[in-house]
């Protein structure tokens, strides 16, 4: 029998051939397709571990598939930015669905139900993907498997790998190291994407309140997983807060890519990957003050409408966060 061959290839519109990848591998179990649409020496990182090469890639999926044999990765929407000439950069948000049958680092197979948000970040050459960020909800699974968080945080640390710690400190080291753009309280998400990104990352983690305003429309909504929500100015600005008392006052911050896309006739979808490098001055759940240094790589998606952030869903590993305060 020959090798199964998948419908997409460089030619495809990036759009379609992100959806139709991931449905070929995932909800039809064509994992072997990995092959054709991952380069051999592809890299991804996650705050979890870095994954090098297809053949890594296909040993993880079905791990994956083990554990939930009926997961359906379920699109939200793609925003991207390139050419075929160039290479696209395509920021993939997916709800996953699935029933734990096998077992997974948390423990034995539980039976339960899980639904959570990822948000996968490609660079796609030729009609294949070279290297790729991911963002897990890994607490939100974790929880709905029935792990307590922290020592579920202590066994993630415990698995850390000397290529990912040294992954964290350079990338720790990046952040602290860029100079700045200068301030601009005039971009737009339309007009200048990237500019208008860093104003609304500069409210959130400076605790501009009233830039943060100008940014977000008053029914502004975060969402932080399908169980997690934030309504109006008020709770989203609060929950930033939050976090920065947790990163302390030397935290800083980067946007590391930014793709837009129009969305009807007065609106644009934005997708910001970035990073955040602090140090742990704050408690979280339960965990006080340890000094240590903590970084985050996480993406947003933002829907604005009239110029502000109307719908934010934004994802990052709070577990392997919480991993790093621990060790």
């Amino acid at each position: 029998m020959k090798p199964r061959k998948g419908a997409y290839g460089a030619d495809s519109d990036i759009v379609d051939y992100i959806l139709g990848i991931t449905f070929e591998i995932w909800e039809e179990r064509g994992v072997e397709l990995i092959d054709q649409y991952y380069a051999p020496d592809c890299v991804i990182y996650g705050l979890d571990g870095i994954t090098r090469g297809s053949a890594s890639v296909i040993h993880q999926t079905w791990q994956t598939l083990e554990a939930f044999p009926d997961r359906l990765l379920l699109a939200e929407n793609v925003i991207w930015s390139g050419s075929k000439a160039e290479g696209y950069y395509s920021s993939h948000r997916l709800l996953s669905r699935m029933t734990n049958r096998g077992a997974t680092r948390y423990g034995p197979a539980t039976g339960n139900p899980v639904r959570m948000t990822n948000i996968a970040d490609c660079v796609v050459e030729d009609g294949v993907i070279t290297k790729e960020w991911l963002v897990r909800d890994s607490m939100t699974l974790a929880t709905q498997l029935g792990a307590e968080p922290i020592p579920a945080a202590r066994q993630l640390a415990a698995e850390r790998s000397d290529e990912l710690s040294a992954w964290l400190e350079s990338e720790a080291e990046r952040v602290r190291q860029q100079d700045l753009p200068a301030a601009s309280s005039q971009a737009s998400p339309a007009e200048d994407p990237e500019a208008f990104a860093w104003r609304v990352l500069r409210s959130c983690w400076d605790g501009d309140r009233a830039e943060f305003d100008r940014c977000h429309a008053p029914y502004s909504v975060l969402h932080r997983s399908p169980f997690r929500h934030f309504s109006g100015r008020d709770e989203v600005f609060a929950y930033y807060q939050s976090l920065r008392q947790i990163l302390g006052p030397d935290l800083q911050y980067s946007v590391d890519h930014v793709a837009a896309q129009p969305f009807s006739s007065n609106g644009m979808d934005i997708a910001v990957r970035w990073s955040v490098a602090g140090t742990h001055s704050g408690a979280v759940m339960e965990v006080e003050p340890s000094g240590r240094p903590l970084f985050i790589m996480g993406v947003s998606h933002w829907r604005c409408i009239a110029g502000r952030v109307a719908i934010e869903m934004t994802i990052f590993d709070d577990l392997a966060v919480l991993s790093q305060a621990l060790s």
